[in-house]
């Protein structure tokens, strides 16, 4: 368990679960699940269990298999659609504007509600509702990346339009909306055209669904009736009333998923009757799938108006309803959006043993698309060493994920107001205990039961006795599989500890299993603080327990009566979390002043104070042994210390707000983190990986550096500048060009090769070592006759491709100017030193035109063109070489 007292941890986000639904369009294909939430689409892969949360369009991790981010023009997206096999997709935002299909347009000058599509080999048609009742088709022509409007009616409805459906095949299309009405339409050629329109609803028609090989389309109200529709004769064959709730969507079910059942066992079990209407002939393959505002999915038989099967959505709260349903075929599942921002994923199972159910739907996915703020988190112990966490939110239900991929596999219902606290114990055969304190004043102690794919939560233990939000609780550690006592503290400043030897006893006579709690009572309590208790915790011997307030004292308690054992005060604001050192009598606190104080718990005396947070720190934990320490704040960063100097060794900046939770797992290689913005976010510790990584990168560049020598050594020059690239390593770059340059016979012909292989990455680093090499006055000319190749080799074209060009030329320029001037000023020199040395008579008459009193009169050269590109010159007077 943990890491060598001197080792420095590196910590790297590894999953993250941020905001990712709030309950707006949602599609479910083959390829996952597309949502939308505020702006843009996101498409998640809940079957890919070891989908990082890392990748994305914004460089930062996201909600389990978030792989992929769409955006559309004009504000929050309003509609959505995508094929069944999640390749193409078409969406609306709330100005009218539509994307889809590798183009982009504006249909309406209102909000555009819905939107459906149809995809063949030569066409893309789209239709779209809008809020002010209109219904509008486009062709789009994907090449050209443009659409062609197929006509429409604007307002049709009398209010906005809430769905469509295409029958492909047929060439129709259905529509329902605001008023109650359904409306069909026919598409011939390029026009979409109003064909007929039947009062279908007494109330707002929320969906319809379209079977194209039934002929067969039914629609649903918020009055509670589903009409089944012909779709040759456009007439309704049946409605169906269910029981006074409102229906929001609706589904067919493919006759496929239902051939493991025999016509004769349709008939068996107790099934529950709707109120049914016959107005023609149903096919006895027609069923549906229904879900309204009471949070239940339905499936009904429409020839016999039968509900067959019924689910309630797992942690649907009083209001909670459905907003969509939709079927994924591939995989024989049915998808749900509910109203509280949670899409759940079934699988459809035939189940005819069970009374009353011939087919049952099992939970297998659950996404949790926003989880307020995160107030607590903890790790525990799944089945086959699966590691799970479990999150209090601003919510009265607790979620238990999946470390993997954050998917929630239970959900703890039982507090009647938000939970605001969280422990776990592991007891005997790897199971965990959690406990939880609530607004609701309670103490609950909850098991988690595993089955095949997910996990059932049940409260095994209540406590009542606070007056007050209990905020903060904390178990005993384990002592032989067992866990003697928890301890609470809240908001009315009392502090209580609750025996558990009633939960052992019944878990050791293993008595048959009592629906009803275990009713749990405090064997001591004390009002601990002048003012309300943030924070409470256990030292590792079980025989003191420690508490922090707003009354900025913390306080260390004697086991078990609750005698003060001394009062540690120091701190300027209140005491937000303590935590006991594994191994030595020293306790953390940390504070609203913004530090974090190491106590002795022998005098208590402050040993030392660790400063850097920039504002209140509200949880802080012992890792490593005790030799270091992780802390949280309200700056949302997240600080790694050394406790035996008090140094900040490292700091991450994930979270964009207040960070209020914190935890590690037993081995401590994982920590999770959340708070204000919403986000949990898993670390790992990677030192491990990342000092093998280092040591495989150094081997690597050893041998590396060793062929650059050899090939420097055999003047094998392109591939000593090909290793040089690869090493990053301007100077050794800068060796093979100063040796190609040395050599006799043009040396600039031997450096074009060299420069011709140089293109995309290689290129814009060369001119980047050339940029470098220019500003060295030592190695300027060198940079130079390097510019020079590239500027003669490669186009002007691909030179302004390179990634950052302008600004690398900007630089080069000032530099080369200055050179340049340099040696014309040097050149220019060079005449006064001539006239010396033929006023000495150093210099021979060869060459020389006139000599008048044996004085030489040197003909000066051309003056250099100034305004021209850098040229060497050479002048010869007399044998003299300048």
């Amino acid at each position: 368990r943990g890491m060598a007292t001197s080792h420095v941890r590196r910590w790297r986000v590894r999953r993250r679960c941020r905001p990712s639904y709030d309950g707006g369009p949602f599609c479910a294909h083959a390829r996952g699940w597309s949502v939308a939430c505020g702006t843009h689409v996101r498409r998640l892969d809940p079957w890919d269990d070891e989908a990082t949360r890392i990748q994305g369009t914004d460089g930062g991790a996201r909600h389990g298999t978030d792989v992929d981010d769409e955006v559309v023009d004009g504000g929050a997206i309003t509609a959505l659609w995508t094929s069944e096999d999640g390749e193409t997709s078409a969406m609306a935002s709330r100005n009218g504007v539509l994307k889809g299909f590798g183009a982009q347009w504006r249909v309406h000058h209102v909000p555009t509600c819905v939107c459906a599509a149809r995809c063949d080999v030569d066409k893309r048609v789209v239709f779209v509702g809008c809020a002010d009742g209109s219904v509008m088709a486009w062709t789009v022509e994907e090449k050209a990346r443009r659409a062609l409007p197929m006509g429409g009616t604007k307002q049709a409805h009398q209010g906005p339009v809430h769905a469509i459906d295409v029958d492909e095949t047929q060439g129709t299309a259905v529509s329902v909306g605001q008023d109650g009405c359904v409306r069909f339409w026919s598409w011939k050629g390029n026009q979409l055209v109003h064909v007929h329109v039947e009062q279908g609803h007494d109330a707002a028609a929320t969906d319809v669904d379209v079977w194209a090989e039934e002929h067969t389309a039914v629609s649903v109200a918020r009055d509670g009736t589903a009409v089944v529709w012909d779709l040759d004769t456009r007439k309704p064959k049946r409605t169906v009333v269910a029981d006074e709730e409102a229906l929001e969507t609706v589904a067919f079910l493919p006759s496929e998923w239902r051939d493991a059942v025999e016509e004769n066992e349709r008939g068996t079990g107790k099934r529950k009757k709707g109120n049914a209407r016959n107005q023609g002939k149903v096919p006895s393959t027609v069923w549906y799938w229904t879900g309204g505002d009471q949070g239940k999915l339905r499936l009904w038989d429409a020839c016999t108006g039968n509900c067959v099967a019924q689910t309630e959505v797992e942690g649907a709260m009083a209001g909670d309803g459905i907003l969509r349903i939709q079927l994924v075929k591939e995989k024989k599942q049915l998808v749900c959006a509910t109203t509280d921002g949670r899409v759940l994923c079934y699988q459809f199972f035939y189940n005819p043993k069970e009374e009353g159910r011939v087919y049952t739907l099992q939970l297998v996915h659950q996404l949790v698309g926003n989880n307020e703020e995160i107030v607590d988190l903890r790790f525990l112990a799944g089945k086959e060493e699966e590691t799970l966490l479990a999150a209090a939110t601003n919510s009265t239900h607790i979620h238990v994920y999946r470390t993997t991929n954050l998917d929630c596999v239970a959900t703890l219902i039982g507090h009647q107001h938000t939970v605001l606290c969280l422990d776990v114990a592991t007891i005997g055969n790897q199971k965990s205990l959690v406990a939880s304190g609530s607004k609701d004043q309670t103490l609950k102690i909850w098991t988690l039961e595993s089955n095949v794919l997910r996990y059932q939560g049940s409260c095994v233990a209540t406590g009542e006795g606070h007056m007050g939000a209990v905020g903060a609780v904390a178990f005993a550690h384990p002592k032989g599989g067992q866990v003697d006592f928890v301890a609470t503290a809240g908001a009315d400043r009392l502090l209580k500890v609750w025996s558990l030897q009633p939960l052992a006893e019944e878990r050791k006579e293993d008595m048959e299993i009592d629906l009803s709690p275990l009713a749990l009572k405090a064997t001591a309590s004390i009002a601990a603080h002048d003012k309300e208790i943030n924070t409470v915790a256990v030292a590792p011997n079980n025989l003191y327990l420690a508490t922090g307030s707003l009354d900025k004292t913390v306080r260390v308690w004697k086991m078990p009566h609750l005698s003060l054992h001394v009062a540690l005060k120091g701190h300027r604001r209140g005491i937000w979390s303590v935590h006991f050192s594994p191994i030595d009598k020293v306790l953390a606190s940390a504070s609203g002043d913004r530090t974090i104080r190491l106590w002795n718990l022998a005098d208590g005396s402050c040993i030392r104070t660790l400063e850097g947070h920039t504002s209140s720190v509200l949880k802080c934990q012992f890792v490593s042994y005790g030799t270091q320490i992780l802390s949280v704040g309200a700056d949302g960063l997240l600080k790694h210390w050394e406790v035996r100097n008090g140094e900040c060794i490292s700091t991450f900046d994930e979270h964009e707000d207040k960070v209020w939770a914190l935890c590690s797992n037993r081995e401590e290689q994982m920590l999770a983190s959340g708070g204000g913005d919403s986000t949990i976010q898993i670390w790992r510790d990677e030192t491990e990986q990342e000092e093998k990584k280092a040591q495989e990168e150094e081997v690597t560049r050893v041998m590396k550096e060793q062929e650059l020598s050899n090939a420097l050594k055999q003047r094998r020059f392109d591939a000593a500048a090909k290793i040089a690239f690869e090493l990053d390593r301007p100077h050794n770059l800068l060796s093979v060009c100063t040796e190609l340059l040395s050599m006799e016979d043009e040396p600039l012909q031997l450096l074009t090769p060299l420069v011709c292989d140089w293109s995309g990455d290689k290129l814009a680093k060369a001119l980047e070592f050339v940029r470098d090499w220019t500003t060295n006055k030592r190695h300027c000319h060198i940079g130079q006759k390097v510019f020079q190749a590239i500027l003669q080799t490669k186009s002007s074209e691909e030179i302004m491709k390179v990634p950052g060009i302008e600004s690398l030329l900007e630089a080069i320029k000032p530099y080369t100017e200055r050179h340049y001037s340099r040696i014309v000023r040097l050149i220019q020199s060079t005449f006064l030193l001539d006239m010396a040395l033929a006023s000495m008579n150093v210099l021979e008459a060869d060459g020389v035109e006139e000599i008048h009193g044996g004085d030489a009169v040197v003909e000066p050269a051309d003056p250099p063109d100034l305004g021209g590109s850098p040229v060497a010159f050479k002048r010869v007077r007399s044998g003299i070489s300048v």
